[in-house]
């Protein structure tokens, strides 16, 4: 599905309501045992955490930084547990080498037993048992998420990716057992576009459950309001994207049921369908 920029700008607007807070949420640094090493976390839940929907969320190449942990709390802010490990031990990547440097060093074995500690950490908390968790990964993390939803142990209910480097053959897609959510930019250099095509006819032809959006015009880390690629009104699109995704398959997490918004086009009328 890719998706045009005049019409992103508009369902952005319609869905604004979206976009205000529900109650604060107060993050705090934790640690787990995962793969023979001490990991820390950032944990962000809201203030009535008990059987709520869980979310593992996995940073990108730059490590668990402040927009991280940013969108850690917006999510708790919606009602989810969420888990942020750091995959780095703590560093921080302050320049692109750096950050580049760290992220070729990552084993991905190692990080995908970090993210499967942080769902069981998920599960362990307060008494939540079975709770429905969900992996939502940026860039790099998009790929670890991904590796782990592959893994055949991985007992999560979602999946979401924000460009990172996906599967592209329905053999290589077939362990995933979730749902997913793909997240993708025409102008990406980092991962590109065909990439981001192979995998949704991949997952088709893999007969799995997927949603795969392109938006046209888009860079890498175009969500990342950190970043110089960063473009507010289709991320603000991509966060009602998700939101919805989440809520439909993990459940509400307040309970709630979901507005239904209809998109409106310029002239008043429907909106034309996303070209695809």
């Amino acid at each position: 599905m890719v998706l045009p920029l005049k019409q992103a700008a508009v369902l952005t607007l319609v869905l604004a309501p979206w976009f205000v807070p529900c109650a604060p949420a107060a993050g705090e640094a934790v640690t787990y045992e995962a793969g023979g090493e001490t990991v820390r976390a950032y944990v962000a839940q809201p203030a009535d955490p008990d059987g709520r929907p869980g979310i593992v969320l996995v940073h990108h190449l730059w490590g668990l930084d402040g927009h991280t942990m940013a969108v850690a709390d917006r999510f708790a802010r919606l009602g989810y547990v969420v888990v942020a490990p750091d995959l780095y031990r703590g560093r921080l990547g302050t320049d692109f080498g750096l950050a580049q440097e760290m992220m070729r060093r990552l084993d991905e074995g190692r990080a995908v037993a970090i993210v499967q500690g942080a769902i069981g950490r998920l599960r362990s908390m307060g008494g939540a048992g079975r709770r429905p968790v969900a992996l939502v990964g940026f860039g790099m993390g998009g790929r670890v998420a991904l590796a782990t939803a592959l893994q055949a142990a991985a007992d999560v209910q979602a999946l979401v990716i924000f460009y990172g480097h996906p599967e592209t053959t329905p053999e290589g897609v077939m362990p995933i057992g979730a749902p997913v959510l793909g997240v993708f930019g025409t102008d990406d250099r980092a991962v590109p576009v065909e990439e981001a095509r192979k995998f949704e006819a991949a997952l088709k032809a893999a007969g799995k459950q997927a949603t795969i959006i392109i938006y046209a015009g888009m860079a890498h880390a175009f969500f990342d309001d950190s970043r110089a690629d960063h473009e507010p009104e289709m991320a603000k699109d991509a966060w009602v994207r998700t939101k919805d995704f989440l809520s439909e398959v993990l459940g509400p997490p307040q309970g709630e049921r979901p507005a239904a918004v209809a998109p409106a086009s310029p002239a008043g009328g429907a909106a034309a369908p996303p070209d695809r």
